[in-house]
């Protein structure tokens, strides 16, 4: 939340400390933030409990997944500081403590697959597939320290597509390939769960074939991949749409899903024939990953504080909020990115999150509702 305000200021020419974090642009440091200080401690958080369970094993103990959470948390207040004082060092310095978690909640996702192998177990192929995201990660973190210290707009680049293309997305879609043919299972009568695995291996072609072909200037490669990953990600959301009667919280889920195909749709037309900007980058985004967030956390929350799986009031607001963000930022995109509605978009998505976000931390602050521990 905090760091959405910040960019809804940042949007609006409302600087509190000045528009540089040292000698870089303010505006540069939106995406970094978000690939690798913003999403990654949700995806430990969600991994780390997870991964055992998936393979059968007991949960993690505190001294596995606390380093990765406390390192994030750290990482997160020192990059707030270097927005709000201009301090470079401390940017630099949340940047490479996030890259340390990163490592240490890598190391403990590692240590359980290897476990399963040793075991003569699995593999649990959705598992390595994230564990290949986290490592494109690191590469992606490296790049970005460099631009830190050489301000090289090159690496800034690279270390974005590589985080968006290579991390964000494979393990976003890796948890729906897995998760939601799961949920749906159990809360639509008759529903028959589709998840092949040649699926997951065509996400991944088409990923590295659009990331590739991005960085390397090779269109031809670029379109094919968001072709392949347009069609791919289309007959999932068919295979998946409940077909009858279905709650509300899978079918925030299933709606929020939808934004893949259009993303990579969007990604196929800048490619080809209209000029879009960064339309396709935030129909990814914000309208999927910002969707997945809050139908996950909402899930989330919910079950594990011994609340009824059910869409609260401030659910359907946030989740409304960030479709309509998600709109208005591909429109602003569209409009050659007039302020005014960027400004309009960020916002909506911040005054959309407030109450969700504020009724979300008053349920982690008391016990849960059924006497479990928690």
């Amino acid at each position: 939340m905090l760091s959405i305000l910040w960019w809804s200021l940042t949007l609006a020419a409302v600087y509190p400390a000045g528009a540089m974090v040292d000698a870089i642009p303010v505006i540069l440091l939106h995406a970094p933030m978000l690939l690798y200080i913003g999403l990654p401690p949700l995806f430990f958080g969600f991994l780390l409990t997870v991964f055992p369970r998936w393979m059968g094993y007991p949960d993690m103990k505190p001294g596995a997944y606390a380093p990765a959470g406390g390192g994030y948390a750290i990482a997160a207040l020192m990059s707030w500081t270097a927005l709000l004082t201009g301090y470079g060092a401390l940017l630099v310095s949340a940047f490479l403590g996030a890259l340390l978690a990163s490592l240490w909640g890598l190391a403990m996702l590692l240590q359980v697959a290897l476990r399963e192998r040793h075991d003569g177990k699995g593999p649990t192929w959705h598992a390595w597939s994230i564990l290949a995201a986290f490592c494109v990660a690191i590469a992606g973190q490296v790049v970005l320290l460099h631009f830190l210290f050489s301000h090289d707009a090159a690496s800034w680049f690279f270390a974005n597509r590589i985080g968006l293309h290579l991390f964000l997305m494979p393990v976003f879609l890796t948890v729906c390939h897995r998760m939601i043919p799961f949920f749906a299972a159990n809360a639509v009568q008759n529903y028959r769960p589709w998840r092949p695995f040649w699926a997951l291996g065509g996400l991944w072609i088409g990923m590295i074939l659009l990331a590739s072909g991005e960085l390397a200037a090779v269109p031809v490669l670029h379109g094919g991949g968001a072709a392949l990953l347009a069609m791919l990600t289309g007959l999932m959301l068919w295979k998946w749409w409940p077909r009858g009667k279905a709650p509300g919280l899978l079918w925030v889920l299933v709606v929020g899903f939808a934004w893949v195909p259009v993303g990579y749709a969007l990604v196929l037309l800048d490619n080809t024939a209209i000029e879009l900007g960064r339309a396709p980058d935030h129909a990814l985004t914000i309208g999927f990953a910002g969707s997945l967030i809050v139908a996950m956390v909402t899930r989330v929350t919910q079950g594990h504080s011994g609340r009824p799986l059910l869409l609260p009031v401030t659910g359907i607001i946030a989740f409304s909020g960030v479709q309509l963000a998600a709109l208005t930022r591909i429109g602003a995109a569209v409009f050659e990115e007039q302020p005014e509605i960027l400004v309009v978009s960020s916002a909506i998505m911040a005054l959309a999150l407030i109450p969700w976000t504020a009724r979300n931390v008053l349920i982690y602050l008391r016990a849960r509702l059924d006497g479990r521990a928690g």
